[in-house]
């Protein structure tokens, strides 16, 4: 996404971007009727993201500073972890949208903290592989659309489906059974 944005000119984007990511960092900390998360915990993560989108939104970002700056190890765990913490944010406040991808039923609180359990377990930790529900919650809550590419060993031609449902791909993805690659379509 911020590879697109830095190709596409995408200031203004990069600049809405900033806007909902923040909103998910504060639904992030609200302890009331967010998900309770300490700020001490996740400003740090949410400020390189925000840096790295200023840059892109003022047009002093360029590919080869990106690479730079993703290829910095302390840099990319913060810019993953980020991720994750607004996956998983997406998740929870959406819990009618994911809750049958794991079999929740019950009630909105039961649904809630097995969700918010699931999310602790599977999607924050960064030595969790990124399975397809997260994938979907990012591309819904980056608002980008998304091409995934499925290879398996049946015959015929690779099958694909785009999150969020409907939507013009701008990013595109390979998947292999167990891993996601990113992919250049032809210009």
């Amino acid at each position: 996404v911020l590879e697109s944005l830095v190709k596409g000119g995408g200031g203004a984007e990069a600049t809405g971007l900033i806007g909902r990511l923040s909103g998910y960092y504060f639904r992030m900390i609200d302890g009331v009727q967010g998900l309770g998360y300490s700020a001490g915990a996740i400003e740090d993560f949410h400020r390189e993201m925000e840096n790295v989108l200023k840059g892109i939104a003022d047009g002093t970002m360029t590919i080869d500073m990106l690479e730079t700056t993703i290829n910095e190890a302390m840099v990319s765990n913060s810019l993953v972890f980020f991720c994750r913490m607004v996956a998983s944010c997406h998740i929870q406040t959406h819990s009618q949208h994911f809750a049958p991808f794991l079999g929740l039923e019950g009630g909105e609180d039961k649904v809630r903290a097995s969700l918010k359990e699931y999310c602790a377990k599977e999607v924050e930790p960064l030595e969790k592989e990124v399975e397809e529900m997260e994938v979907m919650a990012l591309a819904s809550a980056f608002d980008v659309g998304l091409r995934i590419e499925h290879m398996d060993a049946s015959a015929g031609p690779v099958n694909h489906h785009d999150l969020p449902h409907g939507a013009s791909p701008h990013v595109f993805m390979l998947y292999r059974p167990g891993h996601y690659d990113l992919i250049y379509p032809p210009q």
